[in-house]
């Protein structure tokens, strides 16, 4: 019986271990994303993500609070339209003639370290994904 529990809590401890290194690759993920976001993004969106920018009143269309977005979505297919929004794939209807940057054009201009500049550019995205899907919240 205490083998037992010495090898179930060894376990226990393993997985723990295990874990963190990637929990913690993934709040250097999100940290990256938000010191993005308020380069890029944060002019129109506002710095909490509320679409309340500076650059937000003279916008045509208000631009979106972007912290309820996970509200009723499949935080995946949310990550997919995200990416999509972002690089320029998907055209937001709300954004009329695309007030908004097409990034997936500006980050193919960044300097990749050893990177294929595709690779890096789609790192910088997944990035700010990170970050938005990590400030969710309900109403």
């Amino acid at each position: 019986m205490r083998t037992r529990r010495w090898w179930i809590v060894s376990a226990l401890l393993a997985l723990v271990a295990l874990g963190a290194p990637a929990r913690s690759a993934f709040a250097d993920e999100i940290a990256e994303g938000r010191a993005h976001f308020r380069r890029y993004c944060a002019s129109c969106h506002g710095v909490q993500a509320d679409g309340h920018g500076f650059v937000a009143p003279a916008l045509a269309h208000p631009p979106s609070d972007l912290r309820h977005l996970g509200e009723g979505n499949d935080t995946s297919l949310l990550a997919d339209r995200l990416v999509r929004a972002i690089d320029g794939r998907q055209v937001v209807v709300a954004h009329g003639e695309r007030e908004m940057p097409v990034w997936g054009e500006q980050f193919a201009d960044i300097k990749a370290e050893g990177a294929p500049r595709e690779q890096a550019m789609r790192a910088r995205i997944n990035a700010i994904v990170a970050y938005l899907l990590s400030i969710q919240v309900s109403r």
